[in-house]
């Protein structure tokens, strides 16, 4: 006799099935659960219940998108519904009166192979300004991938590693690890819609898992989509064991984003001070001396990044070892215009030292 799911992991379930195919019903929901998760038995009931919970969370975050700014939460959903809502005025389809079944897909994002943004219409009449401001999205995301560019050194790495994965998948015959490497491949093409979709899967079935939310943090971080990115790094950095390799580069992965202005309006985690992100920084670094992020966190706490949280004052001894950890991240960084950014940086903090 298969034992009852507990509520919360039945909840966690089915939040993952949902972000991985939002326009499942009940039925066929239900059916693909049981397939992946065959000790969930009969619990129509409890899935119903589950989907009621979901969807009052989705009403909520629709609430509060619909009260803030657009710039804030343009192309980045905050929970398994939003995927499919307006970017402008946050309705579902099912919310507009022509019956459709989705909202047109942004075209430079479908062509750019990107997680998909949709928009009700050209002219979105509860923010006319939507179209426009997505414009600026797409203008600051090539910003972004011409800084990254590294002459294909990340994507070799990535293909080896889904390489790598597919051989585990292979002798294990695990559908997760299966399900990893697709994305890992598709990720390495820098086909982010199709990894993006591989990686929820791996999600909906192992919810458990670090490994798929850490990469699908990777894939919609490269998309621009940094308000989930943030918050899928941190969904792995509660699953990775604390104190390991893996751990310290999702921690450094949400800082990342976390600190940016997308995400000004995302509430923090508990270790969001000043005297937090010294202690938490110092550990990371400590456990990942040889991560790129993991010395720009460290450079980027010790120097005091304006805005992202309340600065205290810096000594000269902190500027100074802020300027040698921008100098490693710039030593393991292969995208030339981050080495001479990181390089910039340390050497700013070397003047500011030296002018105490």
């Amino acid at each position: 006799m298969c034992e009852p799911f507990a509520p919360d992991a039945l909840l966690e379930a089915v939040r993952g099935l949902r972000l991985a195919e939002p326009e499942l019903g009940v039925k066929p929901l239900l059916t693909k659960l049981r397939e992946q998760r065959p000790e969930l038995g009969a619990a129509t009931k409890e899935v119903r219940e589950a989907l009621a919970t979901l969807k009052a969370e989705s009403e909520a975050a629709a609430k509060a998108a619909a009260s803030r700014p657009a710039a804030i939460e343009r192309g980045a959903p905050s929970n398994v519904e939003l995927s499919l809502r307006c970017i402008g005025c946050a309705r579902m389809p099912s919310e507009m009166d022509d019956g459709r079944e989705k909202h047109p897909i942004c075209d430079k994002c479908r062509e750019l192979k990107l997680q998909t943004t949709y928009m009700c219409g050209m002219d979105c009449p509860a923010n006319p300004g939507a179209l426009e401001l997505h414009g600026l999205f797409h203008k600051k995301l090539r910003k972004q991938m011409k800084k990254q560019e590294d002459g294909g050194a990340t994507q070799q790495q990535t293909r080896e590693l889904a390489e790598e994965q597919a051989r585990s998948a292979a002798q294990t015959g695990s559908e997760y690890s299966k399900l990893v490497a697709e994305g890992m491949r598709y990720q390495s093409k820098e086909d982010y819609r199709k990894a993006g979709k591989a990686y929820r899967e791996a999600i909906a079935l192992r919810p458990d898992k670090p490994t798929a939310y850490f990469n699908l943090g990777v894939a919609l971080g490269n998309s621009g989509h940094k308000v989930e990115a943030a918050q899928r790094f941190l969904e792995a950095r509660e699953r990775y064991p604390v104190g390991s390799e893996k751990w310290a580069r999702a921690t450094a992965s949400a800082f990342d984003k976390l600190r940016l202005e997308e995400c000004a309006e995302v509430a923090k985690p508990e270790w969001w001070s000043d005297e937090g992100l010294k202690a938490l920084s110092a550990r990371v670094v400590r456990v990942a001396p040889n991560d790129t992020l993991a010395n720009f966190m460290r450079a980027m706490v010790l120097s005091g990044s304006p805005g992202a949280w309340e600065v205290g004052p810096r000594s000269a001894t902190e500027l100074e070892e802020a300027a040698a950890h921008w100098d490693r991240a710039a030593a393991l960084s292969n995208a030339p215009a981050l080495k001479a950014e990181f390089a910039s940086f340390a050497n700013a903090c070397r003047g500011r030292a030296e002018a105490m």
